[in-house]
């Protein structure tokens, strides 16, 4: 099974330097890393550290020695606190008496800067300890400046070349160097000229202090001479042609007499394609650590930047026009002067960023923490990005506006960044950081006209988000809006969901779009928006797809309508190349996700503008046939879409996002259908009931649910009509099918079940023994009843039964007289109403306290918390709490009962639900709910499946409670004690601790330990027993495997889900095959074989004859056997099952049970005697598979040993 990644706690593994012990202190396989190497850390970089440590022997670590050396009061104490070295020796100075000391004037100091400028302590000391991480290591930056100088040196050495035709690249083959540019760059004329650099400096995060060791490049940029540059280059492309030779010229260079660098690799900036950047390896281990892009960049004298402004025309359309006139006006290339432009302004940029915020350590770490919340959610890196350099253009403006100031924390830096994007719109108001008074100056308006997103240099003539779309801007909002959300929010994982957790699409997503197309089609539609938008095609300069994408995703946005409240499309890493390698094909496939409304994506109606309105010629255009007039109820009538039946079910209605997208995409391109992918509701099938043939469609259960609720709510006012001695006042359900948590709900119809081995008796039916299918499975809803007060109770427990069983009896005479069938068993009474079977049990409250009173051997009764008072204090005060809770959970969040219900079905389909309670499972999801961060609800199945799974696998709870606050009824000092104890009793509380606060007892003094502790004594009385320590390994294994397939292959075509559901059987010692005829779930199974049972079940009860046959109820062969085998061997095996038709019971073999043991009389069940001189016991497994197979006649098919 694969290993998983965990989320990362940092300032855990600290080296003995105290540096962390890797270097940027993330394991490999930290939730923070990029597993494309833009992570937190390299996967050499343990090996890597050793090298550098060897390369810099002898060198000294100042800030280290001053760390020792100079080490505060403070600092001493904080060593104390966390018992490291300095504790032992402060308890041997002459002041370690006074332990706790009153706190120094520092930190004071400190706890009141917290106070005022940080989100809290905890988060402080997170971000401190993030930040320290991420930074670039003194020793790493002294050997990047060590290498630069040497670079530089040799770069300013270079000879000049000859002249060379600039469209000509005979010189580059000569010199195995590929073209990097694409092949729809047009033909230059000029000449090329290679002259050293006339400066070679760092530019960037790196020379701003901002750098990060999640985005491990540093940038260079060399300033070209005038004579390189020539005055005519501003136009058709030839600076772009000519920044790529000097380029090349330079690599050839490198490669044959430098050795500085190890490798030499094209790669692109920000993913725009006509930008091809010269990425150097260096040489030695800072090669291992880090890489440098080269910039050309031209002197500040060479060009007037009122040529790039976005309204002027550089591009000649006679490169473009065959037909071209003379005189024709010049269209505009603003993406062409864009692409000059971040050439032309880089060393002005550079300089006002140094002089800005470099010298600030608070603003550049609180730019670090936007870099790493970017990193984090993949907005950093490929076309339509936040860079690094924009987020300090950024905070420049901030500065300036005074919404920033050098005085604020790092946190609030942080803090009033996010505020900023998340209450601006750059797609309608963008920031202008240039003059308004310039005669050049270019109005924000004409900005708007010409980008979607606008965000303008100090220049006033450059916009920095050219290449970022409004679907891209209105992503980075939207992450914006959830942080400062979560900033707003008291939660102790806040800062985890900001910086640590990496965001997923998958999970993110309610459901996912492929739109697989192939270089034909995306030139093809290129053309087409060519065509209709009258744009300058040499603009993009080779890169058709973006524009593609752009027009795609704006018109999907606008059909799918208030449906979605996000599109997000997949981020594409720019790629790198070798010198001499033909340059990657463009990815002619688009993948995005679409985050749904909750509930308009379900409308079965789109709704257009009335008949009389203007609008209703370009909705008509929009949708074409599919657009009708309609009437509605108001009377009023409009042009409207209807996509299903009303009489679909949600399931159906959950996919209607897809039909709207398929339909635009190919009424709009002539996309067809099969070549849209869509992953909506693949992994629902699971809680589809196949063969029956009902009026409406199962649908995934969520409307047969709700039917069974309705019956429940007519029975319980059915039995508080009854005229009992004592009346009944409460009626509660207590079954899973009133949380809509049962994965598959009761269906209530009249039993017609022809089976053979049924027979059918006056009131009931029972079973015989012959050869046939089992009949199908009969659920019983369990409802509890509470009478009203009275003093005739008894205070004997077998009384109580006695009279209990009373109840019954009249409560079953009075149902029997209006023709309601009632049997009255042992303990509860068995009902048929409406099809649906109900087991009904008086509760007597007082009894729990009759459970606890235990008589010790004084002959005294005192009061203790015995297994059957609790058991009954589960069902009677808590589970009807808990029911009424996540019920209002699904009220509040439609897609609750199906995520809840697929999550258990995984749990079982791994055959593991028999050793993971089902309500765990149920609070889990829950939590889910309540506590979406870092995303929003989810409004599908398979996305709360996948993010249980990523709980499951990434949650270490050995350290971690979870708080479910249902019904909000946590207090602040519950959850505090609460952890408190969790931290301080670990060992004695379950392995997997889930509280809620319906666990909590009353007390009646708050402030005496006794009743704190009684009121606390039963938090997580779920998880108990259950599971275990190796249960919780082994389901975390199993989650980390299914999300990383899922990752994966969820885009892939030939992709199939339901290989999440069949579990491996390798692991297991025995595998015991069942006879699929006697398993009355079978219907339930993962892959259904065999079923033949082609019963008419309508979903709507009969009227006529009430008096029915009660069917046989909860007889399930399999899981009978599964306990007999587990009461017999629970102590030498394990037993898994999946209890929906599972046809394999899975068994392990306890280790210690097959090896000799000492022996002991009374334990001999299941064991054989071995030895002569020292006779021990050892587990009997011939003669236990043998009972397996006796135990099982009639339902056992096969026994498979897997090591005989």
């Amino acid at each position: 099974m694969k290993e998983l990644s965990e989320d990362i706690e940092v300032g855990v593994n600290q080296g003995s330097d105290g540096e962390p012990s890797s270097e940027d202190g993330f394991s490999e396989e930290d939730d923070i890393e990029e597993e494309d190497g833009d992570g937190m850390e390299d996967d050499d970089a343990e090996d890597d550290e050793e090298e550098d440590d060897e390369e810099e022997e002898g060198e000294e670590d100042d800030g280290m020695d001053e760390n020792e050396d100079g080490e505060t009061e403070g600092g001493k104490r904080k060593m104390l606190e966390q018992g490291g070295e300095g504790a032992k020796s402060a308890k041997k100075s002459k002041h370690g008496s006074n332990l706790y000391k009153p706190p120094t004037v520092d930190e004071l100091n400190t706890l009141r800067e917290t106070q005022m400028l940080y989100h809290s302590n905890l988060f402080r000391m997170q971000m401190e300890e993030v930040l320290g991480e991420v930074s670039i290591k003194t020793k790493h930056s002294q050997q990047l400046e060590k290498w630069m100088a040497q670079f530089s040196a040799f770069v300013k050495s270079l000879p000049a070349s000859q002249n060379y035709k600039l469209e000509s690249t005979d010189w580059m083959e000569e010199k195995n160097i590929r073209n990097p540019m694409p092949a729809d760059v047009p033909k230059v004329s000029g000449t090329f000229l290679f002259l050293p650099p006339k400066s070679v400096q760092f530019t960037g995060s790196f020379l701003s202090n901002t750098a990060t060791t999640q985005n491990r490049t540093v940038d260079v940029m060399l300033v070209l001479p005038r004579d390189c540059v020539h005055a005519q280059d501003w136009q058709n492309g030839r600076w772009l042609v000519k920044r790529v030779r000097y380029l090349s010229w330079l690599a050839a260079e490198l490669r044959e007499k430098s050795e500085l660098v190890t490798e030499l690799s094209w790669t692109t900036h920000l993913g725009c394609e006509s930008r091809p950047l010269l990425q150097v390896t260096p040489a030695g281990g800072l090669g291992k650590k880090w890489k440098v892009n080269l910039f050309p960049v031209p002197s500040s004298e060479s060009f007037r930047m009122a040529r790039f402004a976005p309204t002027r025309g550089n591009i000649h359309p006679k490169l473009y026009l065959e037909d071209y006139v003379e005189g024709t006006e010049t269209p505009m290339s603003p993406f062409y002067n864009w692409a000059c432009g971040i050439d032309i302004k880089m060393e002005e940029h550079t300089q006002l960023v140094q002089e800005s915020i470099s010298q600030n350590s608070n603003i550049t770490q609180g730019i670090k923490l936007i870099k790493i919340w970017l990193a984090q959610r993949k907005l950093d890196t490929g076309i339509g990005c936040m860079s690094g350099h924009m987020v300090s253009l950024l905070v420049i403006h901030l500065l300036r506006k005074r919404k920033i100031n050098t005085q604020m924390s790092a946190y609030q830096v942080y803090r009033n960044i996010v505020l900023s994007i998340s209450t601006s719109d750059w797609t309608k108001e963008g920031f202008s950081m240039g003059p308004t008074s310039s005669e050049d100056a270019v109005p924000l308006e004409s900005y708007h006209n010409i980008y979607e997103v606008v965000f303008v240099d100090p220049s006033g003539m450059l916009n920095l988000t050219a290449a970022m779309s409004s679907i891209d801007f209105l992503r980075i909002k939207h992450e914006a809006e959830l942080a400062m959300k979560i900033l707003d929010s008291s939660a102790t994982e806040s800062f985890e969901s900001l910086f640590i957790r990496k965001i997923d699409l998958h999970q993110m997503c309610d459901q996912l779009v492929s739109v697989q197309l192939n270089g034909s089609d995306v030139k093809r539609l290129f053309d087409l928006i060519m065509t209709k938008t009258q744009g300058c095609r040499l603009d993009r300069m080779g890169d058709i797809c973006s524009p593609v994408w752009t027009s795609l995703l704006k018109t999907l946005k606008f059909g799918l309508s208030d449906r979605v409240t996000l599109l997000a499309p997949q981020r594409r890493i720019p790629p790198t190349w070798p010198l001499d390698g033909k340059r990657p094909n463009p990815t002619w496939v688009l993948d995005f996700g679409l985050v749904l409304h909750p509930t308009a994506a379900l409308a079965l109606l789109t709704k257009g503008p009335s008949a009389d309105s203007p609008e209703v010629k370009e909705f008509q255009t929009f949708w074409g046939k599919k657009s009708t007039l309609r009437r509605f109820q108001d009377g009023s009538f409009h042009e409207a879409i209807l996509w299903a039946d009303p009489k679909e079910p949600i399931a159906r209605r959950r996919l209607i996002p897809g039909d709207v997208i398929k339909q635009v995409l190919q009424l709009h391109f002539g996309i067809q259908r099969k070549k849209v992918l869509y992953v909506g509701g693949q992994m629902e099938k699971l809680l589809h009931m196949p063969n029956t043939l009902m009026k409406n469609e199962y649908g995934t259960g969520e409307e047969v649910t709700t039917l069974a609720i309705q019956a429940f709510d007519r029975f319980a006012r059915k039995l508080r009509s009854l005229e009992l001695p004592l009346k009944i006042t409460t009626v509660h359900s207590t079954s899973e099918v009133s949380r809509h948590a049962r994965v598959f709900p009761p269906l209530g119809e009249k039993n017609k079940d022809k089976s053979e081995k049924v027979i059918v008796k006056e009131d009931h039916m029972e079973l015989r023994h012959e050869m046939g299918d089992c009949p199908p499975f009969t659920f019983a809803i369990n409802v509890i009843v509470f009478l009203e007060m009275s003093g005739k109770w008894p205070d004997d427990v077998l009384a109580i039964q006695a009279i209990k069983a009373e109840f019954y009896k009249n409560m079953s005479d009075l149902l029997e007289k209006e023709k309601t069938r009632a049997i009255v068993f042992p303990g509860f009474l068995q009902v048929l109403w409406e099809g649906y079977v109900f087991r009904v049990e008086v509760c007597y409250r007082r009894e729990i306290y009759l459970q606890r009173l235990v008589e010790n051997a004084d002959g005294d009764w005192r009061e203790k918390d015995t297994e059957a008072a609790i058991n009954l204090e589960k069902q009677m005060e808590m589970i009807p709490k808990i029911t009424t809770s996540l019920a209002s959970i699904q009220s509040e969040h439609p897609s609750f009962s199906a995520g809840v219900r697929l999550a258990k079905r995984w749990v079982a389909s791994q055959m593991m639900l028999g050793h993971f309670p089902h309500l765990a499972v149920e609070l889990l999801v829950a939590h889910l709910y309540q506590s979406p961060d870092p995303y929003l609800v989810p409004h599908t199945p398979h996305v709360t499946l996948l993010r249980f799974m990523h709980l499951l696998a990434h949650t270490d709870w050995s350290t971690t409670p979870i708080f479910v606050n249902l019904s909000e009824a946590f207090t602040v000092e519950d959850q505090a004690e609460l952890s408190r104890r969790f931290t301080s009793q670990r060992e004695s509380l379950p392995h997997m601790f889930i509280a809620t606060p319906h666990e909590l007892r009353s007390v009646a003094d708050p402030d005496n330990p006794e009743d704190v502790n009684q009121r606390y004594k039963l938090a997580s009385v779920w998880t108990k027993s259950e599971p275990t320590l190796p249960i919780i390994y082994r389901i975390r294994q199993l989650a980390g495997a299914a999300l990383s397939f899922i990752s994966e292959s969820a885009l892939i075509p030939q992709m199939d889900f339901m290989t999440l559901f069949r579990p491996s059987l390798v692991d297991f010692d025995v595998t015991i095959t069942l006879n699929r005829q006697e398993l009355s779930r079978r219907m339930e199974a993962v892959d259904r074989k065999n079923l033949d049972e082609k019963k008419k079940v309508s979903l709507h009860h009969a009227k006529e004859d009430r008096r029915e046959i009660m069917p046989i109820v909860m007889y399930d062969a399999a899981f009978m056997y599964l306990g007999e085998l587990r009461e017999a061997y629970n102590h030498l095996a394990l037993f898994f099952y999946d209890e929906h038709g599972g046809d394999v019971i899975g068994v392990v073999w306890n280790p210690k049970a097959l090896t000799p043991q000492e022996l002991k009389i009374g334990n001999l069940m299941g064991h054989k005697v071995v030895g002569v001189k020292e006779v021990k016991q050892v587990a009997n497994v011939e003669a236990i598979i043998e009972d397996f197979r006796i135990i099982g006649t009639g339902l056992v098919e096969s026994i498979s040993i897997k090591n005989e």
